[in-house]
């Protein structure tokens, strides 16, 4: 990109009684901006410079004061085939892009992922016999909370301090699915962006149809081009337990709605998707299984993203009780009282709306509402409702767009469970060889103590996505037959684990993050 100079734009901030009367607001899904209508466009803002390599390079930077963050919203998008366009943070420590003509969409709308502090910049490059792009801003939006700010030695969270990261020891047995609860940036039509959590869900093809489950209260006042405008963050997280910096995730743009059924109040409150964008393989996301029978869970965990923060998890131990929500007559929830930890007493909090609740088998038994549980002495104790599955299956109504079966069963083969399944890397776990974690971060374990190797033993390297060995490994045997991969000095990607032997040659998939 260009050293091209920039004009900014400074959008004048909601006033603080503003921002005050929306910290104050306590309804559902939970509203973390306030959004500044504006009128910006490539031929109304910004500068364009022409320069002597034939390229045409617009740039334009918008500010205002006191933002955690910002994001814009496009009423109209429309790149032609070559041109390119970038949103990044003054120094680039943020960076997303290109966005090209692939990311056009029915509605020609668009919207950029989140930006840290009151400055981003937009930078477009094309050749300059290319036609103008139609891109118009219609609104900022001013994070006003909900952004988390971590910063070196100093972590600023917008969860609560009980809050336990998805990485602590609490979730070693919930690291396939934690690989499908994502954070949702909600549009809708009453102003203002909002934050829910929701998971990818399996159907019984088990083919990865991008089907993504959350509350209904969430997604009730989105019109179909609300929708278009959603953005989904897949795998926002700790790299660990302790509170560091977080890994970046991706984000994906818009959703088509599927079903959708009650609220707090009316039935189960439940909201099906699907992704309108496709998931790369390199998110590895996990479509999580699920059970619709109604069955108490004895323990299980709930995966959420609350206040906007990075994924977290709470833990029950106590059985799931079958309840109503308060002012919902029908007995279609379950009610969950969270347990202490070695990290911490995980709870929900505004942001967690949407998110699945598991039984010991790891499959969704419910989304959550809502309900009183919060870090503070005197609610952490409190219990909170999730819509129960079994409810959403085939209770709250008869035609395709109330229930799920008819998209989680589409040949109705009347299944009561299902699995998981992962998307782009193999799971392991289940074969003679394990390799545990996957994705990694700083090192993984491969098990061979359930497989007959070769007399001689083997070899074990590691390639990168061209073939090419990845040297400076550190491989370190902890007892016979297990094996610890040092990642460090990897960079994030896609790789390859080939263990050889004599007459022997075994090669799997490992995501370094």
């Amino acid at each position: 990109m260009s050293s091209v100079n920039v004009v900014t734009s400074d959008i004048p901030p909601p006033s603080a009684a503003v921002v005050a009367e929306n910290e104050k607001e306590s309804s559902l899904p939970y509203r973390f901006t306030i959004n500044l209508p504006v009128n910006m466009s490539m031929t109304n803002s910004g500068n364009t410079e022409l320069l002597q390599d034939g390229q045409r390079v617009w740039r334009l930077a918008i500010r205002s004061a006191g933002a955690k963050a910002l994001m814009l919203y496009f009423d109209r998008f429309s790149i032609p085939e070559g041109g390119k366009l970038f949103v990044y943070n003054p120094s680039r420590t943020m960076m997303f892009g290109a966005y090209t003509s692939a990311n056009t969409n029915s509605f020609g709308t668009f919207a950029c992922p989140l930006i840290a502090g009151e400055t981003l910049v937009l930078e477009y490059d094309a050749p300059t016999d290319l036609a103008i792009p139609e891109m118009h801003i219609s609104e900022v939006a001013y994070a006003f909370r909900g952004f988390t700010s971590y910063e070196e030695n100093n972590p600023v969270a917008s969860a609560g301090n009980c809050e336990v990261n998805v990485n602590c020891s609490e979730a070693n047995n919930w690291q396939k699915q934690k690989r499908g609860v994502v954070k949702i940036i909600i549009k809708d039509s009453l102003g203002g962006s909002r934050i829910c959590s929701g998971s990818m869900i399996n159907n019984t093809d088990n083919d990865g149809t991008p089907y993504l489950l959350t509350a209904n209260h969430c997604g009730r006042y989105s019109r179909p081009v609300d929708l278009s405008q959603w953005l989904i963050y897949f795998n926002y997280e700790m790299p660990g337990c302790p509170n560091t910096i977080p890994l970046a995730g991706k984000s994906l743009l818009g959703a088509v709605m599927k079903a959708h059924g009650g609220t707090e109040y009316t039935g189960s409150d439940f909201y099906l998707v699907r992704l309108t964008e496709s998931i790369p393989d390199s998110l590895h996301v996990y479509f999580n299984g699920w059970s619709r029978e109604e069955v108490s869970s004895p323990n299980g965990t709930g995966i959420h993203h609350p206040a906007g923060d990075v994924k977290k998890i709470s833990t029950y131990i106590l059985p799931l009780l079958s309840s109503n929500y308060p002012g919902n007559p029908s007995p279609c929830f379950w009610e969950v009282f969270w347990t202490f930890t070695v990290h911490g007493h995980g709870v929900t909090e505004g942001g967690s709306s949407g998110s699945p609740i598991f039984n010991p088998q790891g499959q969704i038994v419910g989304t959550l509402t809502g309900g009183d549980s919060a870090c503070d002495t005197g609610s952490i104790n409190l219990s909170d409702y999730y819509g129960k599955f079994s409810w959403h299956w085939d209770k709250n109504g008869t035609d395709s767009a109330s229930v799920l079966k008819y998209w989680l069963d589409p040949h109705n083969t009347g299944v009561t469970t299902m699995g998981g399944w992962a998307l782009g890397i193999q799971d392991y776990s289940m074969e003679a060889i394990s390799l545990y974690p996957n994705p990694a971060h700083d090192k993984t374990t491969i098990n061979f103590e359930n497989e007959s190797l070769p007399e001689g033993g083997v070899n074990i390297s590691l390639l990168d996505v061209l073939g090419n060995p990845c040297t400076a490994l550190n491989i370190t045997e902890t007892a016979k037959g297990r094996y610890v991969v040092g990642l460090q000095s990897l960079s994030p990607g896609l790789y390859f684990l080939v263990i050889s032997g004599r007459n022997y040659y075994k090669s799997m998939k490992l995501l370094k993050m």
